[in-house]
């Protein structure tokens, strides 16, 4: 009863959050000088890496239809939530997206995407953790379209902790390297 009691709340809340939202998380890109977003980028880009992995779907029109974020895991950005049951009774994850933003520079064939996960809530045995985070990749594409080399900055807000210092994040972005994939 106290579970479907919880499912009811997490579900009313949500209707809240997603209520006060776009409806379509997923932005279409923007393209300097107001070109057509590149056939070469439309498709599935992933990172996988040793903690964690990332991935994008570019529609034709630039739109990013799915991500696969490092927390959240794998989200239909039309809706934009991803709920799940943990381990061990009373514990669960939410994650609720917030708006994607990408922009493509042809002149350098540069890509620049910015994820926001607009609140986190995991409640584990040890107790809840809170927050939201944003995530920044820039980058040039390969000559041959098949790889994106990017610079990743990574921020997040745990509720009740000291804010990320964005200067030192600033200056360490990790490297990622997003490879093409060949599927529909």
């Amino acid at each position: 009863m106290k579970q479907l009691l919880a499912l009811v709340v997490c579900a009313v809340l949500l209707s809240g959050l997603v209520s006060c939202q776009d409806a379509n998380r997923g932005v279409k890109a923007g393209v300097e000088g107001d070109g057509e977003f590149p056939e070469f980028l439309v498709g599935v880009w992933f990172c996988e890496g040793e903690d964690y992995n990332w991935g994008f779907r570019f529609e034709a029109d630039g739109t990013i239809s799915k991500v696969e974020h490092m927390l959240a895991g794998k989200m239909d950005m039309e809706d934009g939530i991803n709920y799940m049951e943990g381990p061990d009774e009373g514990t669960f994850a939410l994650f609720v997206m917030g708006p994607c933003e990408a922009k493509y520079d042809p002149t350098n064939r540069r890509l620049s995407v910015k994820v926001v996960l607009e609140r986190f809530h995991m409640r584990l045995p040890q107790g809840d953790l809170e927050g939201y985070n944003e995530d920044y990749f820039d980058g040039p594409v390969s000559e041959n379209g098949k790889f994106w080399i990017v610079d990743w900055r990574d921020y997040s807000w745990l509720e009740g902790a000291t804010p990320p210092d964005a200067n030192l994040i600033e200056a360490h972005p990790e490297r990622l390297i997003f490879t093409k994939l060949d599927i529909e």
